[in-house]
Formats: C-alpha cells, structure tokens, sequence
C-alpha cells in the first residue's frame, strides 16, 4: 500500500497557513495604520515648522522695514509698528518657541542663535536712528539704518535665513520619504499576503475537491453497489495510507472477500 498524507493532516496545513497569512495581513494592517499616523505627522511638523521659520524670519523682516521706514519718512505709524513687534507680537520669540517644541537639530538651532544675536547686533543701531528721528535728524537716522555695518549684518542675516529654511527643507523631507517608502513597502507586503491568502483557499477548494469530495462521492457509489450485490462494478480508485484510502482499501477488501 503506498504511503500517502492524511487528508485530515493536508487540510490541516492548508487552513493553518491560510490562518497565519491572515494574521499575518492583520498585524501589517496595525503597522502600516502607524506608519500613516507617522507621515501624516511628518508632513504636518514640515508645515507647521516651515510656517514658524517663517514666522520667526518675517517678525526680524517686519523690524528692519519698520525702522528703515520711520527713519526715511518720521510716520510715527512705522514707530508704533516696531514697537507693537517687540512688546506685543514677538512673532520671533513666538516662532522660535514652536520651533523648539515641535522639534529642531542643534545645527538648526545654531542658526536660529546666530541669527539671534546678528539681530540684536542691530537694536543699538536702529534705536540710534529713532533717537534722531525724534530730534529731526533723518539724514544722520537714515546713515545708521542703511549704512555699510547695518546692511552687511542684513546680508548676513538673510544669508542665514536661506541656509536654514534649506536645512529644515531637506531633513523635514527626507524623513517624509523614508516614511513614504516604508508605507509603500507594508503596503506591497499586504497586497502579497492577501494574494497568499487567496492561494491557499483555492489551493483548500481543489484540495478539497480532488482528495475528499471525489473520493467520497465515488465510496458512496461502490457502496451502493455492493449493497445491491453487484460487486463487478469499476472502482477505479487506488487504496493508500490516507483516512480515504484505508477506507478505499476496505472497500477491495470486502470485494474480494
């Protein structure tokens, strides 16, 4: 008799692998949900700190044009500006604060110190300008807020402000494309164990079809056979050490005897 799976055993291993491949489809569906939660949180901290660098730039921007506007025209409207950015608005100091929260690299925050104190490199300059805006002095305030020192530490300033936001620009984005293509690579994973899974039900349905339901429609029938008293009847199917082909081998046996 020749040796062959039980058919209990096979059906055994086809559910159980089709069970895993499920689990399996299950825990990549948990960790590609993370994964989401990560890149969604990715791409609102690139935003979130592209707005506050931007926050921070525009409030020293807003300075300079306010001072350099008092100093050519004496409006006491610009005055009043500059001053509601330093004692109200503090969008540099707010900025930078959200900046820290959200999460900056120490080379990041070097700059932002650099870019710091080239400002306040600058206050005794522009309360200069003011001081002789106020005594009718705007040729001596215009010397102090466009002269050589005030505009090379502009320059200077501004220099940093493109080394920066490119710097923020190119980590916030490689992260966001490390977590893109992690995303992708869970969901080609998932898209390949439900394809498993699949396979292995049609792999059950065949298995079932060919080993067990054939097999025992053919038994019934030779049964029948045998209870009518026609034991000449073809029973072409072979006896094996499977639950079927001992029942199968029963079957011979009983015809022979």
């Amino acid at each position: 008799m020749k040796k062959a799976m039980n058919q209990s055993k096979l059906m055994l291993l086809l559910n159980g692998g089709s069970i895993l491949a499920l689990l399996l489809v299950v825990v990549l569906l948990f960790i590609y949900n993370g994964a989401s939660s990560r890149l969604e949180k990715a791409n609102a901290d690139k935003n979130s700190l592209t707005y506050n660098a931007n926050r921070f730039m525009n409030g020293s921007s807003s300075l300079v044009q306010d001072v350099r506007a008092y100093a050519a025209t004496g409006d006491k409207q610009y005055y009043d500006s500059y001053m509601n950015e330093v004692n109200t608005l503090k969008n540099r100091e707010q900025g930078v604060a959200a900046l820290q929260e959200i999460g900056i690299t120490s080379d990041e925050q070097a700059m932002i110190d650099q870019m710091s104190s080239l400002s306040n490199d600058l206050v005794p300059l522009e309360q200069e300008a003011m001081n002789q805006v106020e005594s009718g002095q705007i040729d001596a305030a215009l010397g102090y807020v466009y002269g050589t020192e005030y505009s090379t530490v502009i320059s200077q300033i501004n220099a940093l402000k493109e080394q920066f936001l490119n710097a923020l620009e190119t980590r916030t984005q490689t992260q966001i494309n490390s977590l893109t293509t992690a995303q992708n690579m869970i969901s080609m994973i998932i898209t390949i164990a439900v394809l498993l899974v699949g396979l292995m039900q049609v792999c059950v349905l065949l298995v079932t079809q060919k080993k067990i339901i054939r097999p025992v429609i053919a038994v019934r029938d030779q049964m029948g056979e045998i209870a009518d008293g026609n034991l000449s009847a073809p029973f072409p199917l072979e006896s094996d050490t499977s639950e079927i082909g001992m029942l199968v081998h029963s079957i011979h046996e009983t015809r022979d005897q």
